[in-house]
Formats: structure tokens, C-alpha cells, sequence
């Protein structure tokens, strides 16, 4: 019997391991792509072209890595471990891809 149990609490939902580590990197993720995507956001186009590659470009980012794995999570995701693990997977590859985008969208004349 656990101290849980003997003081009469109940636990009524346990936590798959590594939860605090997806909720970290949600948090990562947001704070990191939504700086970029707010950076984009402004400045002047010279073509639709670089409107799309940068305004929508970066807020498509802000959307994979950011807006939905909290939608997963506010689903109910984060009750399997397995889920777990894929979203900290998707969220660590969508913030190397962001990284990867920024490099190459910086620069240039």
C-alpha cells in the first residue's frame, strides 16, 4: 500500500514517463519558431514569392511544431507513453527543420 493510498488520495490519472520533457519542449518550440515566424511576419516583399517563403513559410513552421502537438496534448495525447515519445520526436524534428529553414533564410543581397 503506498503513502498515496493510506492517506486516502487517489491517483486518478498517472503520467507516462518523460511528460515534463514534452511539455518543455512545447514550450521551447513556441518561444523559438514563434519569435522567428513574429520576425517574418514584418518587413517588406519585394515578390509574392518571398511572401511566401518567409510569412508563410515560417508560420507554417509555428503551426507544425508548435500549434499542433498542443492541440494533441490538450487531446489527450499525453496519457500514452508511446504518444509521448512520437510528439517529442515530431516537435525535436520540426524545431531541427525551423533551424534548418532559418539558415537558409538568411543572407543573400
Amino acid at each position: 500500500m503506498s503513502i498515496g493510498e493510506q492517506s486516502g488520495e487517489a491517483n486518478l490519472v498517472d503520467k507516462p514517463a518523460g511528460i515534463g520533457c514534452v511539455f518543455a519542449m512545447l514550450g521551447i518550440n513556441a518561444a523559438l519558431i514563434g519569435l522567428l515566424a513574429f520576425s517574418f511576419l514584418h518587413g517588406p516583399y519585394s515578390s509574392y514569392e518571398q511572401e511566401l517563403w518567409y510569412r508563410y513559410g515560417s508560420l507554417s513552421f509555428l503551426f507544425i511544431g508548435a500549434i499542433l502537438p498542443a492541440v494533441a496534448l490538450w487531446f489527450g495525447a499525453g496519457r500514452s507513453q508511446k504518444a509521448v515519445i512520437a510528439l517529442l520526436i515530431w516537435m525535436m524534428a520540426s524545431l531541427l527543420g525551423c533551424v534548418i529553414y532559418a539558415f537558409f533564410s538568411g543572407g543573400g543581397i
